[in-house]
């Protein structure tokens, strides 16, 4: 059995480093539930893998989710769930990025170390090497707005913590006109 090593680096915390241990025909899924697991990160955002060329350009994704209908057809997408390591990543191919912050198109560099030949296959992909700072998973940054026309929304002014907005108050609708109904039972009548 082939054990794949994957060191997991980022390009914004000099420090991070997340070293993973996945048999090679274990899934990309397997190894995206990894890395969430390890890094405490929300698993219901949206997070891909790319293939890397040798001029670092994006090549093959591995989605997490079948993005593509039977017309579209789309080669260059495969999902996650389906996706076994050893069909994207070997001593060829030994670079992909995991994108985990489709926001800011923040990502992790994911390089293959080494392939280690063993008896017995790893379970489950497997974190042998944890160290540094954590990038947080999504970040919205919201410098250089200042200046976009945005209809007179002030960016700077509302805020999460702000407990009187209500964003009912933005429509005017002063009609009295037609029925009111005060929930789904009161326009069954109505049929």
């Amino acid at each position: 059995m082939n054990i794949f090593k994957l060191k997991i680096t980022s390009p914004e915390k000099e420090d991070f480093l997340l070293e993973i241990e996945i048999d090679n025909e274990g899934t990309y899924l397997e190894l995206h539930n990894t890395i969430q697991q390890a890094l405490a990160y929300d698993n219901t955002q949206m997070a891909s893998f790319f293939q890397i060329d040798a001029l670092g350009e994006r090549g093959k994704e591995i989605a997490l989710f079948e993005m593509s209908s039977e017309e579209d057809d789309n080669v260059n997408i495969v999902a996650m769930d389906v996706a076994m390591m050893r069909e994207f990543v070997n001593k060829e191919q030994t670079q992909m990025i995991y994108v985990f912050d489709f926001f800011s198109d923040r990502y992790f560099n994911i390089k293959l170390t080494g392939v280690e030949r063993r008896r017995v296959a790893v379970e489950a992909p497997k974190v042998s090497a944890f160290a540094g700072e954590t990038p947080e998973q999504i970040v919205m940054n919201f410098d250089g707005l200042e200046d976009l026309d945005l209809d007179g929304i002030d960016l700077k002014s509302s805020s999460k913590k702000d407990t009187d907005f209500d964003f009912m108050d933005e429509f005017e609708d002063d009609s009295d006109e037609g029925p009111k109904f005060e929930n789904l039972d009161d326009y069954e009548d109505k049929l």
